[in-house]
């Protein structure tokens, strides 16, 4: 998702003002890191990742995944909402990633050793399975591959317990979903997305919404 404060928008700076950082140090290498892999205009921004954490913190989480760690900020954004005796299971594909990801992990293990937080290296679709034994969980945030959110909702469905929260990102597709534009992601992203979208909306399996951030981030509470 894209970083809402970075275009100096007179709303993003009252949002500075109100917010002004974020909860330590740790939070700015693990974006430095994004940085330098090329990736920081994908990494979640200050004032979604708040708004994700508020979130998290209402719902009352303590067992939590999230596919598509990057370096770790989001995750380290999850852990702070799910407080002591927190967990977090964390998918990431990419080697690159999860090595600078490994390493934020283990400076805020140091100092927080009251949660846990595993990093599951390879693609979510094969590796989910590995922690199916932990469940049932209190939530997901989907954050990966846009081809595959379907396969994540199928997981989700089956491994997390009724009541819980899942939380996914980017479900606009930069807006594709609803003029059908193919400039930035594929017809069949674009296919997937929408259908995702359409499963979450249905109110008979689903108390949920999407709340119009720049990229879209859909909440909604599993009532089955």
């Amino acid at each position: 998702m894209r970083d809402l404060t970075s275009e100096k928008r007179p709303l993003d700076s009252y949002l500075q003002i109100l917010f002004p950082g974020e909860p330590s140090d740790l939070f700015r290498r693990s974006r430095e890191y994004a940085q330098d892999l090329g990736k920081a205009g994908i990494s979640l921004g200050p004032a979604e990742a708040r708004l994700m954490a508020t979130l998290i913190r209402a719902h009352q989480c303590k067992k939590f995944v999230e596919i598509g760690t990057l370096s770790g900020t989001s995750a380290l954004w999850i852990l702070h909402a799910l407080g002591k005796g927190g967990e977090l299971w964390t998918f990431e594909k990419d080697l690159d990633h999860a090595k600078l990801a490994k390493d934020i992990f283990h400076q805020h293990q140091a100092s927080n050793s009251e949660q846990k937080v595993y990093l599951i290296e390879g693609d979510a679709r094969e590796t989910l399975k590995s922690i199916e034994s932990q469940g049932p969980f209190d939530g997901i945030f989907i954050d990966g591959p846009k081809s595959a959110y379907s396969d994540y909702l199928d997981w989700a469905e089956k491994n997390l317990k009724k009541g819980a929260l899942i939380l996914a990102d980017n479900v606009f597709l930069s807006g594709g979903v609803f003029t059908g534009n193919t400039a930035t992601f594929s017809k069949k992203q674009i296919e997937v997305m929408k259908e995702f979208n359409q499963r979450l909306a249905n109110p008979e399996k689903y108390f949920g919404a999407i709340i119009p951030t720049d990229e879209g981030l859909f909440a909604a509470i599993k009532l089955f």
